[in-house]
């Protein structure tokens, strides 16, 4: 784990060497379907450990090409505007199995990043050499691994298990995964959100669809559409108003709802949130721990602050991020299009 983001560790490429392969870590992202990653000879890079694929030294790179015998391009545009671009290649990838073997998968196909306009090399010692696609298309990471028969699972840590049933919902097919978001409450409460506000529908403008909710492993807070962002918000605000120790301040962390409180509690007498999806009578509940950020203040330990773990949408789209999923084994079935979740303590099996 590096700064929310969740890593998988792949073997790459054939090799004179002992392993075989290089090895890298990729950013586990439910949101986009190509996997790629950085290849030596970039002209735009970020800094990462070890080195760029060195794709030219691998005896099993291939090019995808084209009906013109030209290098098949590629280029992603990801939701925070950070970009990457390159080139389409097939690769042996080499996996870890649950029986503690190797498995290997040939000719993996991947997008060898040439220009890559992201953040991770901001991070001191980063490890992130590009991402895991498992969104929907036919190149997704699920969809190239035959054995999976479209099914697969993660289970991303924190601590504080506790358990309830399994609901379900319906996953749509359409790139990214879409959820049939309902409605939100705080603590049991019911907030007054319209369905609408989580609405995937159809603009003839644009001949394509606006608006829905998607879960997303790649994006670290939750996004929420503005109209019910707002009754959240407000929603807290009445929450923590009956507590009068409690002020409300601004931390310039980039996040709308922070307070202080003169003593550390942790996250004790935080209240919890429920995201209430179709067709799941219990809803998506996500504990204290995964609804706010809590701090300490550097120069007085006793002074802590906690904030809102979640963000106001930028665009007619929510997200439940990855934040918001910690500790939920999540299921995902893209044969059947469903989706299940159920609590578990992620940090013994993720």
């Amino acid at each position: 784990m590096q700064e929310f983001l969740y890593m998988v560790k792949v073997g790459f490429g054939t090799f004179k060497s002992n392993p075989p392969f290089k090895e890298y870590h990729l950013d586990l992202d439910t949101g986009s379907t190509l996997t790629w990653m950085q290849c030596e000879g970039c002209t735009k890079c970020f800094d990462q450990i070890p080195n760029p694929f060195p794709k030219n030294n691998s005896t099993s790179f291939h090019l995808v090409l084209d009906e013109n015998k030209k290098p098949c391009p590629y280029s992603i545009t990801y939701g925070d505007g950070t970009k990457t671009s390159g080139i389409v290649a097939r690769e042996t990838l080499h996996l870890n199995s649950n029986i503690n073997t190797k498995k290997m998968v040939r000719d993996f196909v991947f997008g060898c990043g040439i220009v890559n306009n992201l953040d991770y090399g901001e991070h001191k010692n980063n490890r992130v050499a590009g991402i895991m696609g498992l969104g929907w298309g036919k190149n997704s990471f699920v969809n190239q691994i035959k054995e999976s028969k479209g099914i697969f699972s993660y289970c991303l840590p924190i601590f504080n298990l506790f358990t309830k049933s399994s609901p379900r919902t319906k996953v749509n097919g359409n790139g990214a995964y879409y959820i049939n978001m309902q409605g939100i409450s705080i603590d049991k409460k019911r907030l007054n959100i319209s369905k609408d506000a989580f609405a995937l529908k159809f603009d003839a403008k644009i001949n394509g669809y606006r608006g829905g909710c998607i879960i997303d492993s790649g994006t670290p807070y939750s996004r929420i559409v503005g109209p019910a962002y707002e009754k959240l918000i407000q929603g807290l605000e009445s929450y923590f108003s009956r507590d009068k120790n409690l002020k409300r301040v601004k931390t310039g962390n980039g996040l709308d709802l922070c307070y202080v409180r003169g003593k550390a509690e942790g996250f004790r007498n935080l209240p919890e949130v429920t995201f209430h999806l179709q067709g799941s009578k219990l809803g998506f509940v996500v504990r204290p721990e995964g609804v706010f950020e809590v701090a300490k203040k550097p120069s007085n330990k006793s002074i802590e602050y906690f904030c809102l773990a979640m963000m106001r949408s930028k665009t007619q789209r929510s997200t439940l991020g990855a934040q918001q999923q910690m500790n939920q084994r999540i299921v995902y079935d893209t044969w059947k299009k469903k989706l299940v979740f159920h609590p578990e303590d992620c940090s013994k099996n993720p």
